[in-house]
């Protein structure tokens, strides 16, 4: 609790209250066991832990907001170990899985991008600046051609008929650019299951976050929950964790934000059940091959597989119970063999945080790690939910010694045998900037 709820708990005069919050706050405060020290080489290497992260940050918040970015300018001129640590932190949480006074270090580290921000300590990218007509996103599906003339897009939902849509497609900045293809088919998909569905292509905001742009992330969300609310949508469907948790603080009251492999398992039961396909005392299809018709899906062949939990999904473990679910009734070929970093421990990608552009390496060490930890539970395949997992991943197989490249995936590719063909696309956002419309590139985002 702050200092103001402390306060306003003292204006009730009541002493028990009182002591009761004193005690909470107690209890939710940084013990300093360093725990999430010794889980996270970016706050072991300067011997920093989360909770003399906050009070740092606390001690800047209390100054009248006029003099916060001298503050931290000076304190991190005199502390670079800090902000080092700081500009590393992926946000993953990772570090405070375990924490036993339950801080999240994503929460606590991400509001410092804020204040560099404001302190002229942080200098963004343009390309990853998603509220702006152009960003990296946007650019690529405009040079090649990538788009959707055939779906409703959210912004135009509210133009048709009350009634005409109760669910948004929201595929990710990721998906939506680089696999159409595999965004075309889980469209499909939804069709045939019966929603009433448009599409955005739009950001979930997340690289502003990462970029301190709080306020313009806040009013980018603002901006699509309104186009939401205009169309009477009550449902948005999303594949990446990511987006769903960004989405959760402003929409969960009024929309429900269901994860796209949930929805495949509830919904393809009840196409089962329509479909008439036999089940077994346990609940699983008799005939698996009915049941995947029935359901619309078309998985992939594969022997085995390692699922790689998203950090955004670590609390909640929606999308991770509900991929294995799908995986088991419609799969059950598949052995799945689990890596013991996984779920609430999870590790990290490392693309989290705009890192790799301030410390390629760190995102290198981590990806490895995840792709090291997939290759000794013997799984041929790797599976992600997160599409930036995805991408981050792939472009790191395209580099890494042939004995350390690893057979991945994005869970849809799997359900829907659509591959993304990540070569091509690394491919293509590197011959975009020297091509025709590089000097474009160049003057929208260098210039």
């Amino acid at each position: 609790m702050t200092a103001d709820e402390l306060a306003e708990i003292d204006q009730a005069a009541s002493p028990a209250l009182s002591m009761l919050s004193r005690w909470a706050n107690k209890k939710m405060q940084c013990a300093h066991c360093r725990r999430c020290t010794l889980r996270c080489e970016v706050l072991k290497e300067p011997g920093l832990d989360v909770g003399t992260v906050q009070e740092a940050y606390d001690r800047v918040m209390s100054l009248p907001a006029d003099e916060r970015p001298a503050a931290v300018a000076e304190l991190m001129q005199s502390n670079y170990d800090m902000y080092h640590a700081l500009r590393r932190c992926c946000f993953c949480g990772y570090c405070t899985a375990d924490c036993a006074v339950h801080m999240l270090a994503p929460d606590r580290m991400r509001d410092w991008r804020e204040l560099f921000m404001q302190s002229g300590l942080y200098q963004p990218e343009k390309l990853t600046m998603v509220d702006n007509e152009w960003h990296i996103f946007s650019a690529y599906r405009a040079i090649f051609g990538v788009g959707y003339p055939e779906i409703v897009a959210l912004r135009d939902a509210a133009a048709y008929e009350p009634g005409t849509f109760d669910t948004v497609f929201f595929p990710g900045c990721s998906l939506v650019s680089y696999a159409p293809d595999l965004t075309r088919r889980v469209g499909e998909w939804l069709t045939a299951a019966g929603f009433k569905w448009c599409m955005s292509d739009d950001c979930c905001g997340s690289p502003l976050m990462s970029a301190g742009f709080f306020d313009r992330a806040a009013a980018h969300r603002e901006k699509i929950f309104e186009q939401i609310k205009a169309a009477g949508i009550t449902r948005m469907v999303t594949v990446c964790p990511g987006c769903g948790e960004e989405f959760a603080e402003l929409m969960a009251d009024d929309i429900d934000i269901i994860p796209l492999p949930e929805l495949i398992l509830e919904r393809g039961r009840e196409m089962e059940r329509a479909a008439g396909v036999a089940l077994r005392a346990d609940g699983m299809p008799k005939d698996v091959d009915a049941a995947v018709r029935a359901a619309g899906l078309s998985p992939s062949n594969v022997p085995s597989v390692t699922v790689f939990d998203s950090c955004h999904d670590r609390h909640d473990g929606r999308h991770g119970r509900a991929i294995r679910g799908v995986l088991r009734r419609y799969m059950p070929q598949v052995e799945i063999r689990e890596m013991d970093e996984r779920r609430k421990q999870t590790l990290c990608c490392g693309a989290g945080g705009a890192v790799a552009g301030y410390d390629p390496d760190i995102t290198k060490r981590r990806v490895m790690r995840v792709v090291d930890e997939a290759h000794s539970t013997g799984a041929n395949t790797l599976v992600t939910m997160c599409p930036t997992c995805t991408y981050t991943i792939a472009q790191e197989n395209l580099s890494a010694a042939p004995e350390r490249v690893i057979d991945s995936h994005n869970y849809l590719e799997l359900f829907f045998g659509q591959t993304i063909d990540w070569a091509v696309v690394f491919d293509q956002l590197g011959s975009m900037w020297t091509g025709e419309y590089g000097p474009w590139l160049n003057a929208t985002f260098f210039s």
